[in-house]
């Protein structure tokens, strides 16, 4: 095969690209299951009667963050360590061209996409505590967790980088799995599986957009009325 060819092969079929459009749908779905878990009380007027059983309206927020984020962990690991394998078995039968990864490669794919959810899922957590309403919460997590990264693998030059270095975008990079070399002329973009952040440095990321939300929902949370 050409290099020319190779490339656009590669390029055409990438293996991240498949991965992620599976994240994206789960996250959806654990953006709407996060927002619910607080709303649904707000809603229902319950919320009084936990914080009459817990007072401590932080510890509260603390104890449904960690809840949320195991199952949105577990959830993505489970579903990641399937679909990961299968996708990769599943076009390389259809006559596409992946490169080789290690078990340790796949291993941080799965748990790394995993972690990235469960940040989600509880930066989701406090935004729904402070709008108190589903919807909000809802449109708000997919425009700040799901649109960017849209967004980002279809704009090209320094702006489709930045965006992959401040939003929570910067997560999926935990996912580049695709070998570089200055050796081979090849366009390294974020389209292409190439991404301006390290794998688990960019996990920072989301983490300091979930401490932020759930420390706003916590302040708030303690100024309010139930």
């Amino acid at each position: 095969i050409a290099p020319g060819v190779l490339a656009g092969m590669i390029a055409q079929n990438p293996a991240t690209g498949q991965t992620i459009i599976g994240i994206l749908v789960g996250l959806i779905v654990l953006i709407v299951i996060a927002a619910m878990f607080v709303t649904a009380e707000y809603r229902r007027r319950l919320i009084r009667t936990t914080f009459t059983a817990m007072p401590n309206r932080g510890r509260v927020l603390y104890a449904k963050a960690i809840v949320i984020f195991a199952v949105a962990f577990l959830t993505e690991a489970v579903a990641a360590a399937i679909s990961i394998p299968f996708g990769r078995h599943l076009l390389i039968s259809n006559g596409n061209y992946l490169f080789p990864v290690g078990a340790l490669t796949t291993a941080r794919d799965v748990f790394g996409s995993a972690i990235l959810v469960a940040l989600s899922a509880v930066a989701v957590l406090g935004l729904a505590t402070i709008l108190r309403r589903s919807s909000g919460a809802v449109v708000a997590g997919i425009a700040l967790f799901v649109l960017p990264n849209i967004v980002g693998a279809t704009v090209t030059g320094s702006v489709g980088e930045w965006i992959y270095r401040l939003t929570p975008a910067a997560g999926f990079s935990v996912l580049d799995s695709v070998p570089s070399s200055p050796l081979v002329s090849y366009p390294y973009t974020v389209q292409n599986g190439y991404y301006p952040l390290g794998a688990w440095v960019s996990l920072i990321v989301p983490c300091c957009y979930a401490a932020l939300a759930l420390g706003a929902a916590a302040m708030v949370l303690r100024r309010r009325d139930a």
